[in-house]
């Protein structure tokens, strides 16, 4: 390999790398601070919903008419959310 790929390889890297940390850190602005991390159907349309806002995880359960916070669950670790 010539010495030249090798450093347009390494750049592409590197910008590469810079642009996934761009898009984490602007996400919020981007309208993904809400994310849905799980669900799960209880039957007669009753779900509970596991949903991630601004980093804090919350437990909702929803049915046709309501939506009820069940409990904050403890924050997700960096293995979990990869």
């Amino acid at each position: 390999m010539t010495p030249l790929a090798i450093w347009v390889g390494s750049a592409a890297l590197v910008l590469a790398g810079l642009a996934h940390l761009w898009m984490r850190r602007t996400r919020a602005v981007r309208g993904e601070a809400i994310q849905l991390v799980a669900t799960r159907y209880l039957g007669a349309k009753r779900f509970l919903a596991i949903v991630e806002v601004d980093g804090e995880r919350l437990l909702l359960g929803l049915s046709n008419e309501q939506v009820s916070l069940v409990t904050r669950l403890p924050a997700a670790s960096a293995t979990e959310r990869a």
